[in-house]
């Protein structure tokens, strides 16, 4: 089999070259284990707070020279498991590899049947992780109401364009910000009110034209300068959901100048901001995932992905999160066949 390790500690955003594929012996399960044939294979962009010397987060690190890390999709080989057989489709973090063997206490394991109007990799995208955080960022932790204005950084992405979704159902304007026209024009087709492009010289001045009256709701999947330019634009008492800062995954705790703490409390008080950063997975939990599907069953959301094609391209697809205009939705890895 094929399995992609780390070869490198990645200095700033990771690259291809952070990473190199290998062959492996297909592994045996022991007792209380099974064998899975991975079938997709996920990229996210939270992985790279695992990829330090000293990672982000207990549970993500990952080794030099070892398999990494990554939940999957796949189909159970051989079973040693109590509850799983042989031709079952499966959840885990079984890591980038064609094939793994897996035990209970395997991070994220869970039984998957597939959903009407959904492909199999759906269960790594919108009836996964990211559905989970777009649906918690939403509802849960940002309470969005019909008639509030919404706006959503890195709006083409896993969770940004499933976020946007769910606000349209719920009622309210909803304004993506995305890199790029063509990255726009894909968030305005998946539903949104509009896009504005946070590339554009004169992003200031179009973000300010598409909220006239303000915004209730900012769900942050970036930080730096695009939440520096959505913060003075707030209404007094909105909701700040924060669940990631992909702008700077690589910068360490204490990044260079210049020091904007201050102008941040101050934003926090002048507009009374009520901010909450969550765990999509943690907060969603099982009634996200339930809801969730029941939407795309009924046709409510539409998955959107993007596919790359063998687990060889794994490194460039996680590359490509942090470089690329072109990605739309879910990244995934198609590794074989679903059946």
């Amino acid at each position: 089999m094929k399995q992609v390790l780390l070869k490198a500690r990645p200095q700033g955003f990771p690259k291809a070259s952070d990473f190199t594929t290998e062959t492996a012996p297909i592994p045996t399960p022991g007792p209380d284990q099974m064998l899975l044939r991975t079938i997709w294979l996920s990229v996210d962009p939270f992985m790279r707070l695992g990829l330090d010397e000293k990672p982000l987060g207990g549970n993500n690190g990952v080794p030099l020279d070892s398999v990494m890390i990554g939940d999957a999709v796949s189909e159970v080989v051989e079973s040693n498991l109590e509850g799983y057989a042989p031709g079952d489709f499966v959840i885990c973090r079984s890591g980038w590899r064609e094939y793994a063997v897996v035990g209970a206490g395997t991070q994220n394991l869970r039984k998957i049947e597939p959903a009407k109007n959904a492909p199999l990799s759906g269960a790594i995208g919108a009836l996964g992780m990211p559905g989970q955080t777009s649906y918690a960022g939403m509802v849960t932790v940002g309470r969005v109401r019909e008639g509030e204005t919404v706006v959503i950084s890195a709006a083409a992405g896993a969770v940004g364009i499933i976020a946007g979704q769910i606000g349209k159902l719920k009622g309210a304007r909803v304004v993506g910000i995305a890199g790029g026209a063509e990255k726009c024009a894909a968030v305005v087709a998946a539903g949104f009110d509009a896009c504005v492009d946070y590339k554009a010289a004169d992003f200031e001045e179009k973000l300010k034209a598409a909220v006239p009256d303000g915004i209730d709701l900012y769900f942050d999947n970036v930080g730096g300068d695009v939440t520096h330019t959505v913060l003075p634009l707030v209404k007094y008492g909105a909701r700040w959901a924060s669940c990631g800062f992909i702008s700077n995954y690589d910068v360490p705790d204490y990044g260079p100048g210049p020091d904007r703490m201050p102008w941040l409390l101050r934003m926090i008080m002048l507009k009374g901001l009520e901010i909450r950063g969550f765990n999509g997975a943690i907060v969603g939990g099982k009634p996200a995932l339930d809801q969730m599907r029941a939407w795309v069953e009924d046709g409510s959301i539409k998955i959107k992905q993007t596919v790359f094609d063998g687990i060889e391209k794994a490194p460039v697809a996680f590359e490509s999160l942090f470089k690329s205009n072109a990605n739309v939705g879910k990244v995934v890895i198609k590794v074989a066949k679903d059946a």
